[in-house]
């Protein structure tokens, strides 16, 4: 997925394939270790989403306040 077109939807959505593909006790302990860095490296990013939609929305609030 190209950075430009990332969106919190698409995101979350690969993180809860991710959780289903960890979750399922057939597969090979490489591979649900490799889909666990993924899954931080997502939840990173969402987190980042967040924080700056939470920064924009108080300097809303904030000039909504003046």
């Amino acid at each position: 997925m190209e950075e430009q077109k990332k969106t919190y939807e698409s995101v979350f959505a690969e993180l809860e394939k991710l959780v289903a593909a960890i979750e399922d006790p057939k597969r090979e302990l490489a591979a649900v270790a490799a889909d666990v860095r993924s899954a931080l490296e997502k939840i990173a990013w969402c987190k980042e989403y967040l924080r700056g939609d939470r920064e924009q929305m108080e300097k809303l609030f904030k000039e909504e306040e003046q």
